[in-house]
């Protein structure tokens, strides 16, 4: 398994990231702004674009969806609580956030509707989705071998913001629960920010038990 970070660009700086199977299959973790910038990643590490897995579905992680998954015919796969975003400019805050985009977020409505604990196959690859809401209804953790792809859920010292349409800080800790209860010390790849591991999140994260204020 090689794993590719696409260096994040735009006002949003989105970690987008891109997994390479043996055969030289790729699975892409959420899809950010620049189209032709993920399709060059893509094609210098000579793959092909297999799938594309959403983490949630706000405008930042959705931008260039419609046209990648266009180009390249990527099967797309969102947690079904956030597939309706993909079609909602109230809801994937494309409205809110006009003025940061390069452009009005194409809508995009062939997306797989995906549950807690489903598992996505890619040739020897295995992404199995865990539901943790409240950054969004239908936020998802993705792990594969020992890496945990968080999303917005959860970052190096932070987590991800609960004050815009679905978002819920009280669900949110709960999902942070969800994950302190996880044994195996995930290598975290998160939607924005540095890389970390699950253990340095449970021992230094100032959110993790909910000791925090809400943000």
């Amino acid at each position: 398994m090689k794993i590719i970070k696409i260096p994040s660009m735009g006002a949003f700086e989105v970690n987008c990231y891109l997994i390479v199977s043996e055969a030289g299959n790729a699975v892409m973790i959420d899809c950010p702004d620049g189209a032709e910038r993920l399709l060059a990643e893509v094609k210098k590490n000579g793959a092909r674009l297999a799938k594309i897995l959403l983490t949630h579905g706000h405008c930042d992680h959705i931008e260039s969806l419609a046209e990648v998954a266009e180009k390249t015919g990527a099967e797309v796969y969102i947690h079904k609580f956030d597939a309706p975003k993909l079609t909602d400019s109230h809801g994937n805050l494309s409205e809110f956030f006009a003025a940061y985009l390069d452009g009005p977020v194409k809508h995009y409505d062939k997306a797989i509707a995906v549950s807690d604990g489903d598992i996505i196959k890619q040739d020897e690859l295995e992404f199995k989705i865990i539901h943790t809401p409240g950054h969004t209804s239908g936020g998802v953790c993705y792990t594969t071998g020992d890496v945990m792809f968080s999303g917005d859920t959860l970052f190096r010292d932070s987590i991800g913001r609960t004050d815009m349409v679905d978002g819920n800080y009280q669900v949110l800790s709960e999902s942070l629960k969800k994950l302190t209860e996880i044994s195996e010390n995930y290598r975290v790849l998160s939607g924005h920010g540095d890389e970390t591991t699950l253990d340095r999140e449970k021992a230094h994260n100032p959110y993790i038990g909910g000791n925090m204020f809400e943000f």
